[in-house]
Order: structure tokens, then C-alpha cells, then sequence
């Protein structure tokens, strides 16, 4: 698992006038709504006396912790111990990391990560979102696999043929009679295009959690065919290494009645449940390291370009050291470092350990 990105914490209807828990990189996050209704996320657990923030209360712009009542702001400082007299200065010490969040298409993001705001990989866009000629939705699954498993086989066309046999047709994806592959230029990631006859598939990552698809094809109509536009945006959050929650976000340009929705929803959800059942019994259970042994196809570039972009998120210092926080999860507290830690000192909760990179 891997700090520095942007990654979906909640759906925006989840979060109301109480605080949510919500767990990611391992690690349990406090998420809630100011008085003018806008999102923030802390880490959830309180410097004082440890207690879980996520199980107390909003008051007024701030999240009062349920074990003695301190109150944080949206950006993690505490601005009231109610045991202090009046008029004495709150320790500097007291606060808590607060993560950048961003709420849109009815998600809310949060950076887990200390990189400043230049620095940051933006979140996929999806301009379809909101758009007159598209009908747009989205979807949540919970899959017990780890997250690059799960992005891998999002970047995975021909596998469709085999998991998906409703929606394929055999030999669809046969390179060089039947089918070609070309590599494409993608600035925060990799990215391909599949054609087979009247479909065109287009494929990449964004960063190392967020996936695209673009898939163009002719429709049988009454009078002939037409083209059409499924559009696909992923974003995955690794609750812990071994989970992901999915949100998805499916685009269509075609059949915008609402009375197409359920047969068209329909598919979709069979997709999932197929990817799903194929990947909670693939091996191994964590993502293929250098040792893994596998046979890598000539469809497969996209997958060894993930894999090398990955693996630069190491070299940089972004992987968490899982073997060391479950190791010692029982008597130590971690958060993923926020923004502020490159600013401030003073801090409390001890950053989360990281895999130092390779000479």
C-alpha cells in the first residue's frame, strides 16, 4: 500500500451530520461535515488519551473527541481541552494530521500523503459527470484483493473473453488476425488501445489506485448501427492489503431513458461479480513482486508498465512497511503523514513506517 495519492474515502451520501469512520491504508480515518457542510478527514485517533474521534461529536466547525472532549478543526488543531482554565494557551502539540479532501461526482477524496499541492497526482477526471447526451452512475463494491491485483486486472482486456462470456465472442482478442494493441502517451500513468472489428477499447492507470476505460463501439438499431460510449472511471481505496472498496463510475451515451437503466446496471454488476469471484481465488494473494514468478504475453505491456510505475512509488519512499505496523499495531499508534508534518513539528502520533527505498 502506497501514501501519496488521492483516494475515495466515502460516498457523499454517507456522510451526514455525524462523524463516519472510514478505514484505508490500514489505518482509521475520522470523517466530517463543518457547520457550512463541507468535508473534512483526520486521523481518527486522539493524542490525548487515545480515543476513536470517529465516535464522537460535530460542534459547531470542530469534532469533539468522546473520551474527554477535546475539539479539532478541519485542519486537525485543537481548539478547546475542557479542563484548561480559562485563558490558558492549548499546547501546540495538540493536534492531529488533516488530510486534503476534494468532493465531486459524488465522492469524497482525501490525499493520504504529505506531498505539497503541486506535487500531488490530480484525481481522474470524469467530464462526463453532470452532462447533457450522458447518463452517468455510481457504483460501490467491496472485493477481498489487494489493490494492485485489482487494478492489474482493470488494465486487463483479453481476460473479458474467459470471465465475461456473455459480452465476448471467442478469438475477439487474438493478436494480429483478429486484433492489434498500440501503446499510448499518458501523462500520470500508462495507457493502451485494444481494436477488434467495430470495438476499440482504450485502457490506463492513473496513479497507482485510479483506472480509465473508454469502449467504442458499433450498436445494432432498427435502421442499421450507430456508435456508442461506455465510459468507465475506477478508483480504488485499499482498506487493508488483502481489501478494496471499488467505486465506480459508469458513463453511457446511448439508451439516456431511465428505463434502460436496470438491464444496462444489470451487466455492469455481473462484471464486478465476475472480476470479483475470478480474483478473490487468483495466487498470489498480495501483488507479484520481482520474484513472482509469471508469464508475461505480449498483451500484457500495459501490466509490466504498472508494474515499473509502481515500483518508482517505492524508490520514492510511498510504500507502507506492513510487516512492521502489524508487528507492532498492538502498542503503537501511526498516521499516514499529512501535509502539515513538511511544515510543523511537535507531532504526537508517530508517522506511519515506510519501506526505505533499494541503493
Amino acid at each position: 500500500m502506497y501514501i501519496n495519492e488521492w483516494y475515495v474515502m466515502a460516498q457523499s451520501e454517507e456522510l451526514t451530520d455525524r462523524p463516519l469512520q472510514v478505514k484505508a491504508l490500514g489505518q482509521k480515518f475520522a470523517l466530517f461535515r463543518d457547520s457550512n457542510g463541507n468535508a473534512h478527514c483526520l486521523a481518527n485517533v486522539c493524542v490525548h488519551r487515545g480515543g476513536s474521534l470517529s465516535s464522537g461529536k460535530i460542534k459547531g466547525d470542530c469534532l469533539q473527541c468522546p473520551y474527554h472532549g477535546l475539539q479539532y478543526d478541519g485542519d486537525g488543531i485543537c481548539r478547546f481541552i475542557p479542563t484548561l482554565p480559562e485563558g490558558a494557551k492549548i499546547p501546540e502539540r495538540a493536534k492531529v494530521d488533516a488530510y486534503p479532501v476534494d468532493e465531486r461526482y459524488g465522492l469524497i477524496f482525501a490525499f493520504l500523503g504529505d506531498l505539497p499541492e503541486a506535487e500531488r497526482t490530480p484525481i481522474l477526471e470524469a467530464p462526463e459527470w453532470g452532462q447533457d447526451g450522458w447518463r452517468t452512475f455510481n457504483l460501490l463494491y467491496h472485493w477481498h484483493a489487494n489493490l494492485e491485483v485489482v487494478t492489474e486486472n482493470s488494465l486487463d482486456a483479453t481476460h473479458a473473453e474467459f470471465a465475461h462470456t456473455a459480452t465476448s465472442q471467442e478469438g475477439q482478442f487474438r493478436l494480429g488476425d483478429r486484433a492489434s494493441i498500440e501503446m499510448l502517451d499518458y501523462d500520470w500513468g500508462n495507457s493502451y488501445v485494444i481494436r477488434s472489428g467495430s470495438l476499440d477499447l482504450t485502457q490506463g492507470h492513473h496513479g497507482i489506485s485510479q483506472t480509465f476505460g473508454y469502449m467504442n463501439f458499433e450498436m445494432k438499431t432498427a435502421d442499421g448501427t450507430e456508435p456508442g460510449d461506455f465510459r468507465f472511471y475506477a478508483y480504488a481505496t485499499p482498506v487493508d492489503e488483502y481489501s478494496v472498496r471499488r467505486y465506480l463510475l459508469h458513463a453511457r451515451n446511448f439508451y439516456l431513458g431511465e428505463e434502460n437503466d436496470k438491464q444496462l446496471l444489470k451487466g455492469v454488476w455481473q462484471f464486478e461479480k465476475e472480476d470479483r469471484v475470478l480474483l478473490e481465488d487468483t495466487r498470489p494473494l498480495l501483488a507479484p513482486n520481482p520474484d513472482t514468478r509469471q508469464l508475461l504475453l505480449t498483451e500484457d505491456q500495459i501490466i509490466a508498465q504498472y508494474r515499473d510505475f509502481v515500483s518508482q512509488r517505492q524508490q520514492a519512499g510511498w510504500r507502507i512497511d506492513t510487516e512492521r505496523v502489524n508487528a507492532t499495531r498492538e502498542q503503537t499508534v501511526y498516521a499516514i503523514p499529512s501535509p502539515a508534518r513538511r511544515e510543523s513539528t511537535g507531532w504526537i502520533t508517530e508517522e506511519i513506517p515506510r519501506i526505505r527505498p533499494s541503493a
